[in-house]
């Protein structure tokens, strides 16, 4: 039989064994179910907060309670807002409190103090026994700064226009001549070329960690001995990584569709809770202290600007490119990682003899992982141009690279050195492979394999 076909009947039995198995089955069926829950669970926690805060603001001045605050700032700054909503209230008082017994009272889930001296200085106490949430802090933070910095101004007696002058933002945007003045979004784009990366990181380590305890399986078990009697070791030891490879494409193409399909249809029943969050975010307060309803054309054009970021970075990633890029990063990859992974399980008998082995394997692939955290903060350092033509580490590497953009000539390279390299590291596996297989009771040391991969029996 040629040898071709005796690896396809590896393959084929490789793959059936491991989708028949319960434990299989499981996961492709379970897995989308969580993925999907913990996804639709974390927006239901953001969607539907169900604390509601009462807060007490004790304003040593009472300056937050003055009108004379409105006609000073003559309607072009909005005073101190605070707007109650469906989960947050808010009382102000004159003078100071003792916090806990406003809380022991049960009145108030949080007090906040805002003495003479914090005017000053800026320091503003909140006491609470359960802290609001990060948003809502973030919220009353930003509100007390401008109070204050309205505040100041007042009693400096500088002019409404020069004080909005003085606190104008900058909107810091990067723009790229080359691509006709248009926005960059570079960062943007290395996140999703960092969720490429994760996947493929995953899928690499998992589904090695696999071939190896097949591999072991078989030695310990003394199926092997049977097995290579028909087959040279070589060819099992490929059959055996390519089966367990589809076996693992099968499952992460499942995954995808089920959790894209399940995340939709929980998702979709949210959306009017989103839009109602927005547009309580954006109430406003009138000059008289009413609060008014949101303007729902402020509304449109907040979704309108923010859609069209979205779909202008969107369009600026080169989605033919990465999809391509990630096939053959995904298989060039694993194929590498997983001839490696089969050589030391048919080095050791059991799991606790792997460690020694596993760690000049992992470490590269945990380096590529970290660069690829580099490069979102530093997407242009030429770190990531380096490390996306290594071998061991490009097919994470690379993906975070192809997101951002990269020289067809360095992405051409970077193949070619990841096949002449996955030729390499799979003949000296192999040849690892077919001495250690049939090697019992004993851990070899390194100058041992040296002396495996010259053997020529």
């Amino acid at each position: 039989m040629p040898a071709m076909n005796k690896i396809a009947l590896i393959i084929k039995r490789e793959y059936l064994i491991k989708v028949k198995k319960k434990s299989f089955i499981l996961m492709t069926v379970f897995g989308p179910v969580i993925f999907a829950a913990l996804i639709i669970g974390a927006v239901m926690l953001a969607a539907s907060d169900t604390t509601n805060h009462k807060i007490l603001i004790a304003d040593d001045l009472g300056y937050f309670l003055e009108d004379e605050v409105m006609i000073y700032a003559e309607n072009h700054v909005a005073r101190p807002r605070f707007n109650n909503t469906e989960n947050v209230t808010y009382d102000f008082r004159k003078g100071m409190v003792d916090p806990r017994e406003e809380l022991e009272s049960g009145a108030y889930t949080a007090v906040i103090q805002l003495s003479e001296i914090s005017y000053t200085d800026g320091k503003v106490e909140l006491f609470a026994e359960k802290a609001p949430s990060m948003t809502l802090q973030s919220k009353i933070k930003a509100e007390i700064e401008d109070a204050m910095e309205l505040y100041r101004a007042k009693k400096n007696s500088i002019p409404i226009d020069v004080y909005k002058s003085i606190r104008q933002p900058v909107e810091f945007s990067i723009i790229k001549p080359s691509a006709g003045d248009k926005k960059d979004h570079t960062s943007e784009r290395a996140v999703i070329g960092f969720v490429f990366a994760i996947i493929i990181y995953m899928f690499i380590f998992f589904y090695g960690i696999q071939v190896m305890r097949g591999v072991m399986e078989e030695k310990t078990n003394r199926i092997v001995e049977v097995i290579i009697s028909s087959v040279k070791p070589f060819q099992l030891m490929m059959g055996k990584v390519i089966g367990i490879g589809l076996v693992g494409l099968t499952q992460f193409v499942i995954w995808v569709v089920l959790t894209s399909v399940i995340s939709g249809i929980g998702l979709a029943s949210y959306q009017e809770k989103f839009v109602k969050m927005q547009m309580e975010n954006l109430q406003a307060v009138s000059p008289d202290g009413v609060q008014q309803a949101p303007n729902v054309a402020d509304l449109s054009q907040v979704n309108l600007e923010g859609g069209n970021e979205a779909l202008e970075m969107f369009m600026e990633i080169p989605w033919v490119d990465m999809i391509l890029s990630f096939f053959i990063y995904f298989i060039g990859g694993y194929l590498l990682y997983a001839s490696l992974f089969a050589a030391i399980g048919a080095i050791v008998d059991n799991e606790t003899d792997t460690q020694q082995f596993m760690m000049p394997v992992t470490i590269p692939l945990l380096f590529a992982y970290i660069v690829s955290i580099m490069m979102m903060n530093n997407p242009e350092g030429s770190i990531g141009t380096v490390f996306s033509v290594v071998p061991f580490t490009s097919p994470v590497v690379m993906m975070v690279k192809t997101a951002i953009g990269v020289s067809i000539w360095i992405k051409l390279l970077s193949v070619v050195v990841l096949i002449g390299s996955f030729l390499g590291i799979i003949w000296i596996a192999g040849r690892i492979y077919r001495v250690g297989i049939l090697m019992y009771g004993k851990k070899p040391t390194y100058k041992e394999l040296m002396k495996w991969i010259r053997y020529k029996g």
